[in-house]
């Protein structure tokens, strides 16, 4: 073999073997951050389903209940801006007949859905008795969420962080090196506010109804986790 041709090997095995010297010195470390807040918001799907037998008929019923709604809304001190329509359908109902084996036409249905933002957790209870005692027929969702989410979030962030360094220091020292600079970060974070039925948002109703109804959200966690890699150096 040429003096050359040996060089030429040298550095084409230098190139191949740099990186994976590289990839063995760092880590890569996962970890989570968690903070806890109480709701202080909620909103509500409030539903107006009215059934005719013509469109016409079920439209025109929809629309008076969605105005006596309204109205009771803003009794309540719920704004117009703050109710507003998130759907509005009219669909065919059809229902099997066993003995004709066939479908009958049954009417037409017109279903309203309201997106209702109630900014005080203490004025729900309000909400939902003045829309039903409106005509609402039924509110099968309440979403609690808070004034200071983004706060909170980036609080659980810092500690997901701080969280993922502890974990790389302690690794990187118990391999006898010590932790050097950070290659790469990586987060993931999912909305913590489920959508909650009545039953599950504790929503108690009693049986009278001059008894107001009561609502009890518990303070729900915002979990963050990040991905991180540090190179690390030789003693």
């Amino acid at each position: 073999m040429s003096f050359f041709s040996s060089i030429i090997l040298f550095f084409a095995f230098s190139a191949f073997a740099l990186p994976l010297y590289a990839a063995d010195s760092a880590v890569t470390v996962s970890a989570q951050g968690v903070v806890s807040v109480k709701p202080d918001m909620a909103e509500l799907r409030i539903q107006l389903i009215d059934k005719a037998r013509t469109a016409e008929q079920s439209v025109a019923i929809s629309a008076k209940k969605y105005k006596t709604v309204q109205q009771a809304l803003r009794t309540i001190n719920v704004s117009a801006n703050d109710a507003r329509t998130k759907s509005f359908s009219v669909r065919q109902e059809w229902e099997w007949n066993n003995s004709t084996q066939k479908r009958v036409f049954k009417g037409y249905v017109a279903t309203h859905v309201l997106h209702v933002i109630v900014e005080n957790l203490d004025d729900v209870g309000r909400v939902i008795d003045a829309s039903v005692r409106a005509g609402a027929n039924e509110i099968p969702v309440i979403r609690f969420t808070s004034s200071k989410y983004e706060e909170k979030r980036r609080e659980a962030l810092v500690e997901a962080v701080e969280n993922a360094k502890k974990d790389a220091q302690t690794m990187a020292m118990a391999s006898g090196l010590s932790l050097g600079k950070l290659l790469d970060m990586q987060h993931e974070f999912s909305p913590v506010y489920p959508l909650h039925g009545m039953a599950q948002g504790r929503a108690e109703k009693a049986l009278s109804s001059t008894v107001p109804t009561e609502i009890f959200p518990s303070e729900q966690d915002i979990n963050v986790s990040v991905h991180c890699r540090w190179s690390l150096v030789g003693k």
